[in-house]
């Protein structure tokens, strides 16, 4: 296996991880999420139970993301689109985190060194991604 496909699967194996995990935590009742955000994020948070709702919701979509990324694992040619989709997301999410850095540092009271030093990892995964999928050949 070439080291190019090796780092594409290590960071596709990471975000489906991460998914998984995070997400399902999230999906969980009863689980405190300040205690979650503060473990996967740094970031102090005051729950409400409107808050702890939306998380829920928001734990199924992460769910989805890391089974799709299991999936994207499995076979990367035949599931191409789910890595674009995921670079994607990724990519987004690196434009909000610069955009509304301010605030996060501020309102969640993050490391300044933590937060950029996720978003960075964000848009490394993003471009192995996007740069080292296989684009139709067949699955390594």
């Amino acid at each position: 296996m070439k080291t190019s496909s090796i780092i594409f699967k290590l960071a596709l194996l990471s975000v489906a991880v991460s998914q998984l995990i995070i997400g399902a935590i999230a999906c969980i009742p009863g689980i405190p999420l300040s205690k979650v955000a503060e473990m996967f994020y740094k970031a102090s948070l005051a729950t409400t139970p409107q808050l702890e709702h939306i998380a829920h919701m928001f734990g199924a979509y992460m769910l989805v993301i890391g089974i799709l990324a299991v999936f994207a694992l499995y076979n990367p040619a035949k599931n191409i689109a789910i890595t674009y989709g995921i670079s994607i997301l990724l990519i987004l999410r690196v434009i909000q985190r610069v955009l509304f850095a301010k605030q996060a540092l501020q309102y969640f009271e993050i490391p300044v060194v933590w937060y950029w030093s996720q978003t960075i990892f964000f848009l490394a995964v993003a471009c192995i991604l996007f740069l080292l999928s296989p684009k139709g050949k067949s699955s390594e």
